[in-house]
């Protein structure tokens, strides 16, 4: 709470926690992935706004806290261009063969003969065109990728990125890139009919959330050469148990939830995180975040 207390002081007093008998004088509660529901914020008589330092708002009740009439707060821009690279740099390194050739090296293998992938003769499919991966496909053009996309939300971008079917776009794409919220309770987007449907050879990006994909179906499809490689920049659990097994798939690249990180980010969250808290505060906000565009 440290950025809040400094930057709100004489406005209003932060703290990690308050005792029984101050819950009345709590005005707003921030999380970055604790979940926040009705029984978060039950005792809280007086809770006018929840803040998420975080992109998405999946662990956060909307609905009942809307129904409540609290108003809820997201950051949904201070991290778009570095998740954009990060998305970008999996992709071309998954064509390229980077990870797994890295790997084999280490292990004494040396195969100068094998053959990789030119940019400008691949096809880049993302799913969600909002912020992020709007960028993305920006990006993508600037190296004469071709850039298709698939929008489950019907967002309406200013630059014209060829729509295509999700069907459509898994069995045509040398690479996929998943820059979607998550549904709770909601079966992957990706699951294992999906992934069968995948081109063969195709690269797998989710940087987003581990539900939307079934992490088993492709780490069996990676090791049957279905798949030529999957990056994930999230886990079903968070760090990942040390004998989780299917880290060590070959073709799998694992990053520790890090595709935000710059300290241009690091700064940018902070002032975003406090206009947000003050925005809500003062109902100069849509009450849900998902009204606002791109959110992911």
């Amino acid at each position: 709470m440290a950025p809040f207390a400094h930057a709100l002081a004489g406005d209003l007093e932060c703290r990690d926690s308050v005792q029984p008998g101050e819950a009345g004088r709590v005005v707003a509660l921030v999380t970055a992935s604790a979940p926040v529901g009705a029984d978060e914020v039950q005792p809280f008589h007086g809770l006018r706004a929840v803040l998420t330092c975080s992109t998405g708002t999946d662990h956060i009740d909307v609905a009942e806290l809307t129904r409540r009439e609290v108003t809820v707060a997201s950051t949904p821009t201070y991290c778009s261009d570095e998740v954009a690279d990060h998305a970008l740099s999996c992709v071309l390194g998954g064509w390229r063969g980077l990870w797994t050739l890295g790997a084999d090296v280490r292990g004494g293998a040396w195969e100068p003969e094998t053959m990789l992938r030119r940019f400008d003769a691949q096809r880049l499919g993302i799913v969600g065109l909002g912020r992020i991966g709007m960028r993305l496909a920006r990006r993508g053009r600037a190296l004469g990728i071709d850039v298709v996309g698939c929008d489950p939300a019907a967002v309406a971008s200013p630059e014209e990125i060829p729509r295509v079917s999700l069907d459509e776009l898994l069995s045509t794409s040398d690479a996929v890139s998943l820059h979607v919220p998550g549904q709770p309770g909601a079966p992957p987007l990706l699951g294992a009919r999906e992934i069968a449907c995948m081109k063969p050879g195709a690269v797998l990006v989710n940087l987003a959330r581990a539900s939307l994909v079934d992490i088993d179906a492709v780490t069996a499809a990676l090791e049957s050469g279905a798949l030529g490689g999957a990056a994930f920049d999230v886990w079903t659990a968070e760090p990942p148990a040390a004998d989780d097994r299917r880290l060590h798939t070959r073709g799998l690249l694992v990053t520790p939830h890090v595709g935000w990180s710059s300290p241009q980010a690091d700064e940018a969250w902070r002032a975003e995180a406090i206009g947000a808290l003050l925005a809500a505060l003062a109902d100069d906000q849509p009450s849900d975040p998902r009204q606002r565009r791109g959110a992911d």
